[in-house]
């Protein structure tokens, strides 16, 4: 490979990234010599697409699909996005095991086909949407459909983000939902209904969400979202906590969501390296600690795991309820 294809590559490479997008080869010269890269320095997230390594590494599931779908957008600009990518170009809460296939509406049979990279959806996509220079389904539409298309804990993320990011209502929601009553599983429609009722616009992020249903599905529903307390150092700075729990014998216990996002994401660490990211949060922890509740922390991995959470939530001291009937709580 000549120095001055190195580059060009180069270029085209940062001139993708640059509008957010992985890049598409003009050439089949330049494709072959993107080939040759590929493993080394480049990536090819799907046939003909690729992204330099280093910077493709850095960004979430999320981020890689949109990535993806900007690119094909060119491609097929006569393509409409649907379901959950149209839920992740929105910036809606989109749980991660649905974003491994790009989502399309199709006016024939949907694909089904394993191992394929497109989802073709048998959805009349009227009334699409420019999304910066895309098209997708309506966002009521949008969120509709992944509701009827996921259960109740994948549901959750994309229902309290409608909310929160888009400003739909759940009146809105759940009315949309009710439409489709007559040409959906009657199991799948209440399902999507259940997750509007308990659907909360305080939720600050996806993993939150999937918790707090994951809860609710085993009698362990928080009392409190964001729960507020005052620095006892500094009583103009507020302390939040994820959750809450107020019914049990102990006075109060707080609960907070682990993960590693908050200490390796740039956006959220804020010019703070990963090491000042951890001794501000100890500090945190320890600032909470003076008010003398109990403060439970779980990860994802706990919470995908029910029994797991569950016993944690148990062994807090946490009193469980009744377990819901709520698949059987919506009348059709």
């Amino acid at each position: 490979m000549t120095h001055r294809n190195d580059q060009l590559i180069d270029q085209l490479l940062t001139q993708a990234e640059q509008e957010g997008r992985c890049l598409i080869p003009p050439s089949t010269a330049i494709r072959k010599a993107l080939l040759r890269r590929t493993g080394s320095t480049v990536v090819s997230p799907m046939q003909g697409l690729f992204a330099r390594k280093m910077r493709w590494n850095e960004l979430d599931r999320a981020q890689r699909h949109c990535e993806i779908i900007r690119a094909l957008a060119i491609i097929h600009p006569d393509w409409t996005f649907c379901s959950f990518s149209a839920a992740c170009l929105l910036g809606l809460e989109v749980s991660w095991r649905h974003l491994n296939v790009v989502h399309v509406c199709s006016s024939t049979k949907p694909s089904a086909r394993p191992g394929t990279h497109i989802q073709r959806h048998q959805v009349e996509p009227a009334g699409a949407t420019n999304q910066a220079g895309i098209s997708i389904t309506p966002p009521i539409q949008t969120v509709t459909d992944c509701l009827l298309q996921t259960g109740f804990a994948d549901g959750m993320p994309i229902a309290d983000s409608a909310i929160s990011k888009l400003g739909l209502t759940r009146e809105q929601l759940m009315g949309a939902v009710e439409k489709r009553a007559g040409t959906r599983n009657g199991r799948a429609v209440r399902t999507a209904l259940t997750t509007l009722q308990y659907a909360d616009a305080r939720a600050e992020s996806g993993g939150e969400s999937v918790a707090r249903a994951v809860m609710i599905e085993t009698g362990f529903a928080p009392d409190q979202l964001q729960y507020k307390l005052t620095d006892p150092f500094d009583s103009t700075e507020t302390m939040r906590t994820d959750f809450a729990w107020e019914r049990q014998a102990r006075e109060l216990t707080l609960g907070e969501l682990d993960g590693f996002v908050k200490y390796t994401d740039q956006a959220m660490l804020a010019g703070r390296t990963t090491a000042e990211a951890l001794v501000a949060e100890r500090q945190r922890e320890a600032h909470l600690s003076l008010y003398g509740h109990p403060l439970l922390r779980f990860t994802m991995n706990e919470v995908r795991s029910a029994g797991m959470l569950a016993k944690k939530l148990q062994t807090a001291g946490i009193r469980q309820t009744a377990l819901p009937t709520w698949l059987n709580e919506v009348d059709l």
